[in-house]
C-alpha cells in the first residue's frame, strides 16, 4: 500500500517530504532543479554525461543559465548526474523533455519516452511523477504513463501518481530573472493535486493556477 492513500479531509502535504529527481537538464531543466534545491534536496538528470559533467564543475548549458547562481545551488546540494541508479531514491520525479516537432508539426516522442522508461525503472510505489511541459492529454496517457506502466510494473493511481504542470519558462523565484507569469498545476487524484501545487509554490514565488478539473484527465483509467 502506498503512504498517498489518504482522504480529502488530510493535509497531503504535512507528512510529505519531497525528494525531488528533474529529468532533462536544458535550460529550462536545469532552473527547475535550481530552483527546487534551494527548499529539498534534489538531483538533476540527464542522459547528457557531457552536459552533467559541465554542470557539476559550474558551467550552465546555455547563455541564460547564471554560473554563478549555478555554483550556489550546487554548494546548497544540487547533483547532476546521468548515472539512473542515482535517482532511485527519489520519489517525486518532474520530467521536463517536451517533444520537438519535426516534419509537418509531428512531435518526435523518442527522447520523452526515453524518459519516461528511465523513470520506469527506479519508480516505487508513491512516487509522484511531473510532466512539467505543454503536451496532450492522449500523449500523456499513451505516450507516458503507459510506459512507466510497462517497464516499472506499477499501476498510476495505485502505486504511483502523476501531475502535470505545464508553463513557458517565464517564472521568477528567489534571486532568479524573471519574464514573468505563472505556472499551472494538477494531479491524478485531488490530494496528489495539493501536493504537486505545494511543491510548486513552495519554490515559485509567483501563484499557481491549481486545476482539480483536470485530475482524472492525466491518468484516471
Amino acid at each position: 500500500m502506498n503512504d498517498l492513500s489518504i482522504t480529502a479531509s488530510e493535509d497531503a502535504f504535512s507528512y510529505y517530504d519531497p525528494r525531488i529527481c528533474v529529468i532533462g537538464l536544458g535550460h529550462i531543466g536545469i532552473y527547475h532543479a535550481m530552483l527546487f534545491s534551494e527548499k529539498y534536496k534534489t538531483i538533476g538528470y540527464d542522459f547528457d554525461q557531457a552536459r552533467t559533467d559541465k554542470l557539476m564543475h559550474g558551467h550552465g548549458s546555455t547563455s541564460r543559465v547564471s554560473d554563478k547562481l549555478l555554483k550556489q545551488a550546487i554548494r546548497n546540494g544540487l547533483f547532476c548526474t546521468s548515472d539512473v541508479e542515482k535517482i532511485r531514491k527519489c520519489n517525486f520525479y518532474v520530467i521536463i523533455v517536451p517533444p520537438i516537432c519535426v516534419e509537418r508539426n509531428e512531435p518526435d516522442l523518442r527522447i520523452l519516452r526515453d524518459a519516461c522508461e528511465i523513470v520506469g525503472r527506479v519508480l516505487s510505489g508513491g512516487d509522484i511523477v511531473v510532466y512539467d511541459f505543454c503536451v496532450g492529454t492522449t500523449i500523456t496517457e499513451n505516450d507516458c504513463i503507459s510506459i512507466i506502466e510497462q517497464v516499472s510494473g506499477l499501476t498510476c493511481n495505485f502505486n504511483f501518481f502523476a501531475g502535470y504542470s505545464p508553463g513557458p519558462d517565464n517564472f521568477e523565484v528567489k534571486g532568479f530573472s524573471s519574464w514573468g507569469i505563472g505556472k499551472f498545476t494538477s494531479g491524478s487524484t485531488p490530494e496528489i493535486t495539493r501536493i504537486v501545487d505545494e511543491v510548486y509554490t513552495s519554490v515559485f514565488t509567483v501563484d499557481t493556477l491549481n486545476n482539480k478539473a483536470t485530475e482524472t484527465v492525466i491518468a484516471e483509467k
